[in-house]
């Protein structure tokens, strides 16, 4: 609504400012026909000092729009903002995309057309018709040049967007294409250095960044060629004016004044035709990015979020839950079903790529299941309002991803949080002697995406955030994947004091050690299927075999633990040891 009152005042004063811009072409009507033929310097005078007026508020108008039109870009990219960057984060979170991480760029591009001098040719198009009843009322003739004209223009116009369309859209493309790339390899800059790839990488932009500037100069030939020849076209109707000017002059219809007035008038009627010409390619560039906004906000997942519901205990249902990849239709997870009481902790296990990870994502609400469902306390985790979920539930990512800020917003999950359950919660995760050995201990800047912290101490922190105030569910996705032996015993030490606190707790681990302390296993076959579910010690007992005594000597010399086995029958000697086997090695590049 606001919006549509800052557009009304600027349309008002765009048929304003079409009635002052007549001031020039009425000024010389007038010094022509009165004051050259009356030779009188008073009426020069005032004709003067009205024609300066009437150009100062011209100008203070032209102003005035400018900076209405401003703002209403402001508050278009305000209302639109949150909503963008949350839907971008919710699709991001599921399919990725270059598409979709340009969104914010999106909207800065329509923002700054709707903020710039361009938008003022298609507010001032509709008052064209003022021009034109003015040069009726000079003369017909004139009146009919100027609409062949602009006609002629308006051909040159549908031709050079059939021309150059295809060509710029190919550009605008090739640049996003080329500005996601570029970022990808700054986010992956040390593997570039690293593994010596940066040449490679920097060549292959290259080549990119090179192939969208070819396209880039075909559509601006194209459309200098088209910008040349309606500038032409324009200069030509005013010669066409003049001339016919001139007849009519000598056929005795027309004064000097007409001629030059009406040459005046009709320059400023084409004026929003050759400007439209002009300014097509940042139009089309603006039109381009809103259909793209249009998608983002249209495509992203919707979640039917309620009213919000009392605090949970941790009573978790997966209830024949399945997924599918959105774009491949692939099946990733296929009726998994299982129970969890407030407090018991789950491990789960299975081979790489088998959707351990995506099965976490199910668990905590990131994404929607496409058959089934998962309930917390009964309820639909997906659809429970994410800033109230917020308090109850706690996700340590298989890739620990940190943001720009300080240790202390980081744990708080981006706020600045109180400090004693910041500490409380780095305590938990065992990471508060090592915070504290850091420059300014929780107030330590760590820059973007954790980049001045060791994997192992970014997963500390990672952590903690999932472990911070009162959690009733904490799911954990390979969390010792960096940790060395210190810090999985803090991480063996934090889950048990989850457990003694009633939180449920769900841990996803290739390395079967962090899994002593759980109540239950989840085993999950390569399709994503449920093998088996049940108590810790009746699953591992499934998935344990006994081994001969030479490879159990071999197993000892290497330094591997073995597991105590029932003892053997009298006069028959034997010692084995307790393989897990669907443990497979870990993997940390899977995001499954």
């Amino acid at each position: 609504m606001a919006n549509r009152r800052l557009l009304g005042m600027a349309f008002a004063f765009s048929a304003a400012m079409s009635v002052l811009a007549l001031t020039t072409s009425f000024y010389m009507l007038q010094v022509y026909d009165r004051v050259l033929t009356s030779r009188s310097t008073d009426t020069l005078f005032l004709l003067t000092v009205i024609a300066v007026g009437a150009l100062a508020v011209f100008g203070w108008l032209d102003s005035l729009r400018l900076r209405l039109m401003q703002r209403v870009a402001m508050r278009t990219a305000e209302t639109l903002g949150e909503r963008v960057l949350r839907a971008m984060v919710a699709t991001t979170a599921i399919t990725g995309g270059t598409a979709i991480r340009n969104g914010l760029r999106d909207l800065e591009t329509v923002k700054n057309f709707i903020g710039s001098p361009a938008v003022n040719v298609v507010m001032d198009a509709p008052f064209m018709i003022v021009f034109f009843a003015v040069l009726l009322a000079l003369h017909w003739v004139m009146l009919a040049i100027v609409v062949v004209g602009g006609a002629i223009l308006i051909v040159l116009a549908y031709l050079g967007q059939k021309l150059t369309n295809a060509t710029l859209i190919q550009s605008i493309d090739a640049q996003t294409r080329t500005h996601a790339f570029a970022e990808d390899g700054l986010r992956n800059a040390d593997v570039l250095e690293g593994m010596g790839m940066s040449q490679t990488f920097v060549e292959r932009w290259h080549g990119q960044w090179i192939g969208s500037m070819r396209s880039s100069t075909v559509s601006a030939d194209r459309d200098s060629k088209l910008t040349s020849t309606s500038r032409t076209v324009r200069l030509l109707i005013q010669i066409a004016l003049l001339g016919a000017g001139a007849l009519l002059i000598l056929d005795l219809q027309a004064t000097g004044g007409i001629m030059i007035a009406a040459s005046i008038i009709g320059a400023r009627a084409l004026a929003p035709i050759e400007s439209g010409v002009a300014t097509y390619k940042s139009f089309l560039a603006a039109r381009l990015a809103w259909n793209r906004l249009e998608e983002i906000l249209n495509g992203a997942p919707k979640r039917d979020e309620g009213m919000a519901l009392p605090a949970p205990t941790g009573k978790l249902s997966a209830v024949r839950v399945g997924y599918a990849n959105p774009q491949t239709r692939k099946p990733i997870l296929n009726g998994l079903s299982f129970d969890l009481a407030a407090g018991e902790s789950l491990g789960v296990i299975g081979p790489s790529a088998s959707g351990k990870s995506t099965l976490v994502r199910l668990l905590v609400g990131a994404w929607p299941c496409t058959a089934g469902n998962v309930r917390l306390d009964g309820a639909d985790i997906y659809t429970w309002p994410r800033v109230e979920l917020s308090h109850y539930v706690g996700y340590l990512p298989q890739d620990v991803e940190l943001f720009a800020g300080t240790i202390r917003e980081n744990i708080a999950r981006m706020n600045q949080g109180d400090p004693e359950l910041v500490v409380r919660a780095a305590k938990r995760a065992g990471a508060h002697d090592m915070i504290l050995q850091l420059p300014k201990g929780y107030d330590t800047d760590i820059g973007g995406r954790g980049m001045r912290l060791s994997g192992g101490q970014a997963q500390r922190i990672g952590i903690a955030r999932a472990l911070y105030g009162d959690p009733k569910l904490v799911v954990l996705d390979e969390p010792n994947s960096n940790l060395d032996s210190m810090g999985e015993e803090a991480l063996l030490y934090a889950i048990n004091g989850l457990k003694k606190d009633g939180v449920t707790v769900i841990i996803v681990a290739h390395r079967p050690s962090i899994l002593a302390g759980v109540d239950k296993i989840l085993a999950l076959k390569a399709d994503g299927s449920l093998e088996t579910y049940g108590p810790r010690a009746e699953v591992f007992k499934q998935f344990t075999r006994p081994l001969p005594p030479a490879t159990a000597a071999q197993a000892a010399q290497a330094g591997q633990p073995q597991a105590a086995q029932p003892a053997p029958p009298p006069q028959q000697p034997h010692t084995g040891k307790v393989v897990p086997l669907p443990v497979s090695p870990p993997d940390h590049g899977s995001k499954s």
